[in-house]
C-alpha cells in the first residue's frame, strides 16, 4: 500500500474521532473492526508529521537552527508565539491523530492478546508523550482521548507524564519478548518492517532519551540512562526510522517547496563552517541558505531515535558519571554521523583531522559537556531534540536573538517552553493557571 493512502486513513481516523469537538478530548470509538495491521501506518506516519511539523519549525528557530524569513514567522524569531495560528494544529494533530490512533492500537491489541502490536504501540505512545511534555510540560493524558465522557481532562504533572513514560516503554519491551502474539506486524510497520528485535533496541534507547531529559532532577538519570542503552541501539542499520518515497515526500522537502519561509540562521552557518558535513546539512542557492540534501531531499528518511544519538546519549552518561569511555563514544557518534550524511565520501582521514581538532574531550566535565553537546547539536539538526538539550544542559551555548523581549518572553531569553493553544484556554478549565509565560520553566528545567 502507498504511504499516501495511508495519510487518507489517518484523517478518516481522526474525522471518525470526533477531533471537532476538543482537541484533548476525542471520542476513541472508531469501528471496532479496524484491524490493527489498518491502524498502524497512520500511527506511524502521524507520528513522523509530528516530529518533523511545525513543532520542529518552532524548536528549530528557538534552537538557532533556522530564522524567519517572511511576515509569518519572523515574529517567532521575536519569541511571539501565536497560541492560536501555531499551537492549535500542533495540538491537535497530536491528540486528534497520533494519540488518539496508538491509544487504540494497544488497547486493541491487548483485547486480541497481540503484544506484539502493543508493545510498538506503546513505544510511539511514550515518544509523543515524552516529546509532548518537554514543549508544554504538563499535560492532559490519564483522563484525556475519552471522547465526550470528559470535557475537562486533567492536567498530568510533568514528573508523572515522565514516570508514565518510562512505564510504557519498559512494557513495550516486555510486549515485544513475548513468545505468542495472535497478531505481529509485519510489512505494515513502516519504521521497521516487523522487527521485534530492533524494536526492543528502540525502546530501550528512548528510555536513555527520556531519562537524560530529567538530568536536572534525577541524580541517578546518566545510571538509569547507561543501563537502558546497555540494551539500546548498537546498529546503524537498527535506526527508527521513516521512510519517504516517490508517493509521499519528505516534510522538508515538502516545506522548502510550498512554504519556503525559513532559512538557516547564520550562527549554525558558523558553527558548521569547514565541516565536512556542510553541504549535506545546508544548501546554498543564490545566496540563500536552506536546509541540505540529507534533510530536505525528496526521500529523506525521518530518524525518530538513531545510533548517532545512542552514542551521543551514552558519551553524555559516562560524563556525568565519570565513567572511562566517552571520547571513544563520542568518536563514534561523530565518525557515524559524518559518514552517514556525507553518503561515505568523506575520506577516514579527513574525518580523524576533524575529530582531533573538534572532538577531543579535557578532562574537565563543564567542558567536555559542552563539547559532546555541541555536537550532538549538529547532528540533531532540524530536531525538536536539539533545543530540548540546550534547555536542559544549556549547550551549546546560544545568545538569544535580538528584540526577544516581549509580555509573552518578559526576559528576552531563549524561550523555555511552548505556550499552550488557545483552544485549551478558552475550553478546557483544567488549563493551568496562571497560564505560563515562554519564560516558566516546568518541573525538569529546574
Amino acid at each position: 500500500m502507498k504511504h499516501s493512502s495511508y495519510l487518507i486513513l489517518a484523517c478518516c481516523l481522526a474525522l471518525a474521532t470526533g477531533c471537532e469537538l476538543q482537541e484533548t478530548n476525542i471520542d476513541p470509538n472508531v469501528p471496532v473492526d479496524v484491524p490493527l495491521q489498518t491502524l498502524l501506518p497512520p500511527a506511524e506516519q502521524s507520528v513522523a508529521n509530528f516530529l518533523s511539523g511545525d513543532a520542529a519549525v518552532i524548536a528549530g528557530i528557538f534552537s538557532q537552527y533556522f530564522v524567519g524569513f517572511d511576515a509569518l514567522v519572523q515574529p517567532l524569531d521575536r519569541y511571539v508565539v501565536d497560541n492560536d495560528f501555531f499551537m492549535r494544529p500542533i495540538w491537535q494533530d497530536l491528540y486528534a491523530t497520533s494519540l488518539v490512533t496508538l491509544d487504540l492500537i494497544v488497547e486493541k491489541a491487548e483485547t486480541q492478546q497481540s503484544p506484539h502490536y502493543a508493545g510498538v504501540g506503546k513505544t510511539l505512545l511514550a515518544l509523543c508523550l515524552g516529546t509532548a511534555s518537554s514543549l508544554w510540560g504538563d499535560i492532559p493524558y490519564s483522563e484525556a482521548l475519552q471522547g465526550d465522557e470528559n470535557l475537562n481532562p486533567a492536567y498530568d504533572s510533568q514528573e508523572i507524564v515522565y514516570q508514565e513514560v518510562q512505564r510504557l516503554l519498559e512494557e513495550a519491551i516486555v510486549d515485544l519478548s513475548a513468545e505468542e502474539s495472535v497478531f505481529s506486524p509485519g510489512d505494515d510497520d513502516l519504521l521497521l518492517g516487523g522487527n521485534l528485535e530492533r524494536w526492543k533496541k528502540a525502546a530501550s534507547t528512548l528510555k536513555a532519551r527520556f531519562y537524560l531529559h530529567i538530568v536536572k532532577r534525577s541524580p541517578s538519570a546518566a545510571e538509569q540512562a547507561l543501563n537502558a542503552l546497555a540494551e539500546g541501539i548498537d546498529d546503524p542499520a537498527a535506526d527508527l526510522r521513516y521512510t519517504y518515497n516517490a508517493q509521499e515526500f519528505n516534510p522538508w522537502f515538502r516545506y522548502q517547496q510550498s512554504t519556503p519561509n525559513i532559512r538557516i540562521d547564520p550562527l549554525f552557518r558558523d558553527l558548521v563552517d569547514d565541516d565536512p558535513r556542510e553541504g549535506a546539512l545546508i544548501k546554498v542557492t543564490f545566496g540563500e541558505a536552506r536546509i541540505g540534501p540529507f534533510y530536505a531531499s525528496e526521500t529523506s528518511p525521518l530518524f525518530l531515535i538513531s545510533y548517532v544519538e545512542a552514542r551521543f546519549l551514552e558519551a553524555e552518561a559516562l560524563l556525568r558519571t565519570a565513567k572511562p569511555g566517552a571520547q571513544q563514544a563520542l568518536d563514534e557518534a561523530v565518525r557515524t554521523h559524518i559518514d552517514l550524511v556525507t553518503g561515505g565520501e568523506t575520506l577516514p582521514a579527513e574525518i580523524d583531522d576533524y575529530l582531533a581538532a573538534n572532538v577531543q574531550l579535557t578532562g574537565s566535565l563543564e567542558e567536555d559537556l559542552q563539547i559532546v553537546l555541541t555536537q550532538k547539536h549538529i547532528a540533531s539538526f532540524t530536531t525538536i531534540e536539539g533545543w530540548t538539550d540546550f534547555r536542559r544542559t544549556g549547550y551549546p551555548i546560544l545568545p538569544p536573538n535580538a528584540d526577544g523581549l516581549n509580555p509573552q518572553n518578559p526576559n528576552g531569553e531563549i524561550p523555555r517552553r511552548f505556550p499552550y493553544p488557545l483552544s485549551e484556554e478558552l475550553f478546557n478549565a483544567q488549563v493551568p493557571t496562571p497560564l505560563p509565560g515562554l519564560q516558566d520553566r516546568f518541573w525538569w528545567d529546574q
